[in-house]
C-alpha cells in the first residue's frame, strides 16, 4: 500500500486553443490593442497590430470572453467550447459608445465542422459516457465506427489489437513488453475519449492504426463528493454473473489557485468474460486509485501532479483444464504512473511544456495459491518448482483418460514480468504568425525490461527463461498548422531513434543442417515519418478533408528478447516462438478522404475513406537447425486494408441519436505474430481474409425524452461473423479463413432517471444488455474428437478387465459397481468423458443481462 502515496500522474499538453479577430461593427475594421479576458480566469491578452488575437494553453471546458476597447461598449461571449487540441474561433464586433456602458452578453455559436479536424476525430463527451452500458473506459470506442470487437480485443480499421495507442492525458500506458494496459481506468474519472482511427499529428508515436486518449476529469473550484454502487444481483441465477462496480471521487479546492481530486473504483464479477451461461474459475477483482492535483500561481506558470494505480487479477477457464482447474492459469497485473509537469506561457502566443513521467507495470501467472481473498488481497502463487507437468488421467467423473484433456499436473508455466518506462517530453507551441502554428518537441524514453519465466517439463532439465534489457529511445517532431482562410493544413514529420541493447544482439550463420550463434552489435534504427493533412471549408457548414501519412512502431519487446538466451537450443526442449533481437519496427502508409457537413439543421453527415499499406509486421518461421530447430520472429509479414465509414446524427426535440455503418476489407499473411509457430512447413506468402476481418457492420446509439424527466439510451449493432478456418488437411493455407461466423446482432438500453434535492443529486440507471436475448457464435467450434469416430471396437480387448486393485480403475467408469471395467464400460464413459469436454458454451456470447445501478452526489 506504500505504493498508493506515490503514484502521481502528468497533465501536460492537456489544452486547446482561443483565437480570433475584433472588428467595428459599423465599419468592419478590427481593432488593434483591445483587451481579451477570460473570465474567472488569470488568463487574458491584447489584439496585435492586425485585430486578431491568439490564447494557447487553455483548459478543456466552457468560458465566457469579454472583450473592451475604450469608446466601444463591452462585449461578453459565453458558452465558448474549448476542447483538447481544438480551436475555438471568435469573430467578435464592438459597437462605438461615448458613454459607459454595461457589456452586451451574446452566446457563441457552435461551428457545424471544426476545420483543424484534417483527420478523423471521434469524441466521446462527458454527457454520453454515464449512459453508456460498460464501465472500463477503454471499452467505449467498441461503439465507434471503424472498430471491430471480438472477445476482449478492439481492432481499429483493419490493424492488428497491438497496434492501437491508449493514452491517460497524453502519457501512453501499454506496456511495450506484452501489449497489454498498464492502467485501467473506470469511465467515471473521464471527462472525454478522444478517438483518432487515422491521420494523427506527428506528437503521436507507437502507433499504426489508431490513438485513444483519455482525458480525466479536470479538478472543480467547489466541493464535488461523488458515490456510485452498480450491480446486476438482481438477475436470476442464470443472467447473473456477480458483476459489482463501486466508485467514489471527490473534488478538493484548496484555493483557487491550489486544487485536487482523488477517486477510487473496485469491481469484482465472477465470470470476468461472460459466455452462455457463468463458468467456474472465472473470478476477476479490480481496483484503481486516481488522483490529481493543479497548482497555478500565475497565469503563466502551472504545475501539474497526480496518480494512477491499477490492479487486475483474475482466474482463467479452459474446457481442457475442465476437472482440474485448481491447477490452471491464474494472472495479475498491476501498474501504476507517475508524472510531474510545468507549463509556462511567457505570452499567450508561446507555451513551453516539460514532462517526466514514470510507469511502471508487472504482470505475474502461474498455479495461485487456493483460498479465498480479499477485494484488495493479491493472488499468492504456488512454488513454480512444485509445479508437475500436465497429463491425461482419470482423475474425472467419468474415469475415462484422453492426453488432450488434463486431469493431472498443474498450468505448465510462471511468469514474472516488469516494464519500467521513464519518460521526458520537452514541447513547444508557438503562433509564430497570423497563419503559422509551430508545434514541436523531444522526446526521451529509458526503458527497463525484466523477466523470469520457468517451464514445467516431463524430463529432468528445467527450462529457465531470465533476462533484463534495457533499450532506449529518442523522438524528435516538427509541424506546422497552416490556418488560412477556408484552408487548414498540418505539415508535420517525426524522426524515431530505436537504440538496441548491444547485449542483446545475435547473429546466425547456418551451413547445412548445424546453426551457429555469435553475438553482434547492430546499432540503432532511425525511422522518418512525414505526415500531411489538409481541410477545406467548402462552405461553412461542409468540411472535405484529406491526409497522408507514414506510422511506425518498434515491435513488442517479447517478440525480441522472449526465450533467446536459450540458444543453442537442445534437443529435449520445446518452446514457443523465440526472441529476435534484430527486428525492426512495423510500418503502415496510411491514406484517407473524408467529408464532414451538415445536410439541414438537424442531420449531420460524415462520409470517410481509407486505405492502408502495412509492411514489416511480426511474424513466425521456422528456423532448422542443430541440435534442434525452433520458431523465430522475423519482419515477414505484410497486410493491405481499405474501407469506407458513414455517419448520420440525428438531432430532434426528443430524439438524438447517430447511425454509422462500415464497410472494410482487411486482407494480409497473418493475423498475429504467432500465427505459424506450430508447422515446420514455409508456405509462400498468401493473402487471405484476416480474424478480425468484419466486412460490414452497423452502430446504432440514440437518446428518448420520456416523461418526469427520464431518459432511454438504445445501442443497436449489427456485423457479419469473423471469419475461420474449418478442419482439413494440415498446412492447407491457401483455405483459411474461408468460411465465415454467424451473423452478429445486439441491442442494449439504458433507462435514467435524475433527482435533485438542494445540493444533491441522485441518478439511477437500469441497464439491460443483450436485450433481445440473441446469443450468437462468436467462435468456431470444433469438438475434441466427433463422437462419431469414437467406435466400440476401438475399446475390445480381452481379459483380464480393469479390476478394482488396478491403478487405472476408477468407479465413474464402472456403471454396474461389480468392481470391474469392461470394454463396453470404458467405451461408453469415453463418449462421456469427450462429450463433457465439449467447448460449446464458450463459443457463443451471454445471454440477456441487467444491471442496477445508482449514484449520488454533492456539490
Amino acid at each position: 500500500m506504500a505504493n498508493l502515496l506515490f503514484t502521481l500522474l502528468m497533465i501536460s499538453g492537456i489544452s486547446g486553443k482561443i483565437q480570433g479577430v475584433v472588428r467595428d461593427e459599423a465599419t468592419k475594421e478590427t481593432i488593434p490593442y483591445a483587451d481579451v479576458i477570460i473570465l474567472n480566469t488569470d488568463i487574458g491578452t491584447a489584439t496585435d497590430d492586425n485585430g486578431r488575437f491568439y490564447i494557447l494553453n487553455v483548459a478543456p471546458g466552457i468560458y465566457t470572453i469579454e472583450v473592451s476597447y475604450m469608446g466601444f461598449q463591452s462585449k461578453r461571449i459565453t458558452n465558448v467550447i474549448v476542447e483538447v487540441d481544438q480551436t475555438a474561433r471568435l469573430d467578435v464586433t464592438l459597437e462605438q459608445t461615448t458613454i459607459e456602458i454595461p457589456p452586451i452578453t451574446v452566446t457563441s455559436e457552435i461551428p457545424v465542422v471544426k476545420k483543424d479536424m484534417v483527420g478523423t476525430t471521434y469524441i466521446i463527451r462527458k454527457t454520453e459516457l454515464p449512459h453508456l452500458p460498460v464501465d472500463y473506459a477503454t471499452e467505449l470506442i467498441g461503439f465507434q465506427p471503424g472498430v471491430a470487437r471480438s472477445d476482449t480485443a478492439i481492432y481499429v480499421r483493419g490493424g492488428r489489437a497491438t497496434e492501437v495507442q491508449y493514452m491517460i492525458d497524453n502519457v501512453p500506458i501499454v506496456d511495450p513488453q506484452t501489449g497489454d494496459l498498464a492502467i485501467s481506468v473506470s469511465k467515471g474519472i473521464v471527462d472525454e475519449i478522444i478517438f483518432l482511427p487515422g491521420g494523427f499529428d506527428a506528437e503521436y508515436g507507437h502507433a499504426m492504426s489508431g490513438v485513444i486518449n483519455l482525458i480525466t476529469a479536470f479538478p472543480e473550484n467547489k466541493l464535488h463528493a461523488k458515490a456510485y454502487a452498480k450491480t446486476e444481483r438482481i438477475m436470476p441465477f442464470y443472467y447473473d454473473f456477480g458483476y459489482e462496480n463501486y466508485l467514489t471521487s471527490i473534488h478538493l479546492p484548496i484555493s483557487r489557485r491550489f486544487k485536487g481530486l482523488i477517486s477510487l473504483d473496485i469491481m469484482h464479477t465472477d465470470d470476468w468474460d461472460p459466455k452462455l451461461y457463468i463458468l467456474p474459475h472465472k473470478q476477476r477483482d479490480d481496483y484503481s486509485l486516481y488522483g490529481k492535483w493543479l497548482f497555478a500561481p500565475s497565469g503563466k506558470l502551472s504545475f501539474g501532479i497526480s496518480g494512477a494505480l491499477s490492479r487486475t487479477q483474475f482466474d482463467r477457464y479452459n474446457s481442457e483444464w475442465k476437472f482440474n482447474l485448481d491447477n490452471y492459469r491464474s494472472d495479475i497485473r498491476k501498474g501504476n504512473l507517475q508524472s510531474f509537469s510545468i507549463s509556462y506561457l511567457p505570452n499567450t502566443r508561446y507555451l513551453f511544456n516539460l514532462t517526466l513521467s514514470r510507469l511502471y507495470t508487472q504482470r505475474i501467472y502461474g498455479v495461485r495459491e487456493p483460498g479465498t481473498y480479499g477485494r484488495f488481497d493479491d493472488f499468492l502463487f504456488r512454488n513454480y518448482e512444485t509445479l508437475k507437468w500436465p497429463r491425461g488421467g482419470i482423475n474425472n467423473p467419468f474415469g475415462a483418460s484422453y492426453w488432450a484433456i488434463l486431469c493431472e499436473g498443474d498450468y505448465y508455466e510462471y511468469q514474472n514480468k516488469t516494464s519500467e518506462i521513464m519518460r521526458a517530453n520537452f514541447g513547444i507551441n508557438l503562433q509564430i504568425h497570423e497563419y503559422h502554428e509551430i508545434k514541436t518537441g523531444f522526446e526521451y524514453t529509458d526503458q527497463v525490461f525484466d523477466n523470469f519465466s520457468y517451464f514445467v517439463s516431463d524430463t529432468v532439465y528445467q527450462l529457465i527463461d531470465e533476462y533484463q534489457y534495457q533499450p532506449n529511445e529518442y523522438a524528435l517532431y516538427l509541424q506546422d498548422n497552416i490556418d488560412f482562410k477556408g484552408l487548414y493544413a498540418k505539415i508535420g514529420c517525426r524522426i524515431d531513434y530505436f537504440e538496441k541493447d548491444p547485449n542483446a544482439m545475435i547473429e546466425t550463420n547456418t551451413s547445412g543442417d548445424t546453426t551457429i550463434y555469435t553475438i553482434n552489435y547492430q546499432g540503432p534504427i532511425i525511422v522518418v515519418s512525414p505526415r500531411l493533412g489538409v481541410s477545406f471549408l467548402v462552405t461553412d457548414k461542409f468540411l472535405l478533408r484529406a491526409n497522408v501519412g507514414r506510422y511506425v512502431q518498434p515491435p513488442l519487446r517479447d517478440y525480441q528478447y522472449g526465450y533467446y538466451s536459450l540458444l543453442p537450443l537442445p534437443s529435449y526442449l520445446d518452446v514457443p516462438a523465440i526472441g529476435n533481437p534484430t527486428l525492426g519496427p512495423e510500418k503502415t502508409i496510411s491514406f484517407e478522404i473524408g467529408l464532414q457537413g451538415e445536410i439541414r439543421p438537424d442531420l449531420n453527415t460524415t462520409i470517410n475513406t481509407f486505405y492502408k499499406d502495412v509492411s514489416d509486421l511480426t511474424g513466425t518461421r521456422y528456423v532448422p537447425a542443430l541440435p534442434a530447430g525452433y520458431h523465430m520472429y522475423f519482419n515477414v509479414e505484410y497486410a493491405n486494408i481499405k474501407g469506407v465509414e458513414a455517419i448520420l446524427e440525428f438531432i430532434k426535440p426528443a430524439f438524438t441519436g447517430k447511425i454509422s455503418y462500415t464497410l472494410s476489407w482487411a486482407r494480409g499473411t497473418s493475423s498475429y505474430a504467432f500465427e505459424y509457430a506450430d508447422t515446420t512447413i514455409t508456405q509462400p506468402a498468401e493473402e487471405y481474409d484476416l480474424d478480425f476481418d468484419q466486412r460490414h457492420r452497423i452502430f446504432m446509439q440514440g437518446v428518448v425524452s420520456l416523461p418526469l424527466k427520464t431518459q432511454l439510451y438504445v445501442f443497436g449493432y449489427l456485423g457479419n461473423g469473423f471469419p475461420y478456418t474449418p478442419p482439413g488437411p494440415e498446412g492447407k493455407y491457401e483455405e483459411r479463413n474461408i468460411e465465415q461466423l454467424t451473423f452478429q446482432r445486439q441491442i442494449d438500453c439504458v433507462l435514467s432517471k435524475s433527482l435533485s434535492m438542494g445540493p444533491f443529486s441522485l441518478t439511477m440507471d437500469f441497464e439491460i444488455m443483450n436485450l433481445l436475448d440473441h446469443r450468437y457464435e462468436s467462435a468456431a467450434h470444433f469438438p475434441v474428437i466427433p463422437l462419431s469416430m469414437i467406435e466400440p471396437e476401438d475399446f475390445e480387448h480381452g481379459p483380464p478387465y480393469i479390476d478394482i486393485h488396478n491403478a487405472y480403475y476408477h468407479p465413474g467408469a464402472d456403471v454396474n459397481h461389480n468392481g470391474l471395467v469392461t470394454p463396453d464400460e470404458e467405451y461408453q464413459s469415453f463418449r462421456e468423458l469427450i462429450q463433457a469436454s465439449d467447448d460449446w458454451v464458450n463459443a457463443y456470447t451471454s445471454p440477456r443481462r441487467a444491471r442496477l445501478g445508482i449514484s449520488l452526489s454533492f456539490q
